[in-house]
C-alpha cells in the first residue's frame, strides 16, 4: 500500500512537469507596486469643531455732557455791558474776549479799549494797559475819561511825566471829573510835590462826587507840609464818606502839636523805610461817565 502512494505521487510531479516546462515564470510584482492603497493621500480627519468664542460688545462711551458756551453778543451794546460786569466779578479772560468783540462791532468808539486798558491795569500787564490807552485817545481826543485812563496806565508803569500830562489833560477836558483831579494829585504825592497835590486834591474833594479815599489823599498832603488843622479837617471828612484809613489818620492826629509832628519827622527822615498813609489800598466805584481814581487809596477800577 506505501509503495501504491509513492509511486502515484511520482507519477503526478512527472506529468506536472511535462505540462509547465515551456511558460515563463510568473514575475514576481515588488510589494511598493501591489500596495497601491498606501500611495493615496492620507485621509485626515476632520478636526473638532471649535467651541465658539463669546464676542463681548465693546463698552459704550460714557455720556459726556456737552459744555455751554455762552454765544458772543451781536451788538456794541450787549458786549460792552457783559463785559462790564465779567470784569466786575474778576472773570478777565472772558470779559477781555467781549471787549475785543465790542472793538470790532464798532470800531470807531473808544469806549472798549478805555475798558481794555482798565482791565490790564488790574492785572498789571502794563505794556497792553498803555497800548488800548493810547487807542482810546486816538479814537476820542477829547474824551477826559480816555486821557484819565491814559493817565492810570502811565503811572502804573512808573512815568509820572507821562501820567501828570494825560491826567492834567483830562481835567482840561472836564473840570468836574474829580477822578482825574485826585489822579493827578496823588501822583504828585508820590513824588513828594506837596504843595501842587495840595492845590490839585482841594479841586477834587470841593467837587461833586468827591469819595472818603480822595479825602484821605488831601489830608495826607497837607500834614506833610505841617498844615495839622487842616489835616484833620480833611481825615475826618473822609472818614464821614467812608474811608477807614481816614479815620485812622484823624485818630492818629488827636492832640498832635506842629513841635511832635516835626520831632517825628526828624525820627523819620534818619530811618530808610517808613509808612505812608496813601498807598493804603482801597476800593472805589467809579461812574460810567468819569475816569477811574488811582488814589492813595488806590481805586481797583
Amino acid at each position: 500500500m506505501k509503495m501504491r502512494s509513492i509511486l502515484f505521487t511520482a507519477l503526478c510531479v512527472s506529468s506536472l512537469a511535462a505540462c509547465g516546462g515551456d511558460r515563463e515564470k510568473p514575475t514576481v510584482v515588488p510589494k511598493q507596486q501591489t500596495s497601491w492603497v498606501e500611495n493615496l493621500p492620507k485621509v485626515v480627519p476632520d478636526a473638532p469643531a471649535a467651541a465658539p468664542v463669546a464676542v463681548s460688545e465693546a463698552p459704550k462711551p460714557e455720556a459726556v455732557t456737552p459744555v455751554v458756551v455762552d454765544k458772543m453778543p451781536s451788538t456794541f451794546d450787549d458786549a460792552l455791558t457783559q463785559g462790564k460786569a465779567l470784569a466786575s466779578k474778576g472773570e478777565h479772560d472772558r470779559a477781555k474776549e467781549l471787549f475785543q468783540a465790542a472793538a470790532k462791532l464798532d470800531g470807531k468808539k473808544a469806549e472798549p479799549y478805555i475798558e481794555l486798558s482798565r482791565l490790564y491795569i488790574s492785572t498789571n500787564d502794563r505794556a497792553q494797559a498803555v497800548i488800548a490807552a493810547n487807542k482810546a485817545v486816538k479814537l476820542a481826543p477829547l474824551s477826559s475819561q480816555a486821557w484819565n485812563t491814559k493817565g492810570r496806565a502811565e503811572l502804573n508803569r512808573f512815568d509820572y511825566d507821562k501820567a501828570i500830562e494825560a491826567f492834567s489833560k483830562a481835567c482840561e477836558l472836564d473840570q468836574d471829573n474829580v477822578w482825574a483831579w485826585n489822579n493827578l494829585g496823588y501822583t504828585e504825592l508820590q513824588l513828594k510835590k506837596y504843595d501842587e497835590a495840595v492845590a490839585h486834591l482841594t479841586e477834587a474833594t470841593t467837587r461833586k462826587g468827591a469819595e472818603g479815599y480822595m479825602f484821605n489823599n488831601l489830608g495826607t498832603a497837607l500834614e506833610q507840609l505841617d498844615r495839622l488843622d487842616e489835616a484833620r479837617t480833611a481825615y475826618e471828612a473822609g472818614g464821614k464818606l467812608g474811608s477807614k484809613v481816614a479815620m485812622a489818620s484823624r485818630k492818629r492826629l488827636e492832640g498832635v502839636t506842629s513841635d511832635s509832628v516835626a520831632i517825628g519827622k526828624q525820627i523819620k527822615d534818619s530811618e530808610t523805610k517808613g509808612p505812608k498813609t496813601f498807598e493804603i489800598n482801597e476800593d472805589s466805584s467809579e461812574p460810567d461817565d468819569a475816569g477811574s481814581g488811582t488814589s492813595g487809596e488806590h481805586s481797583t477800577n
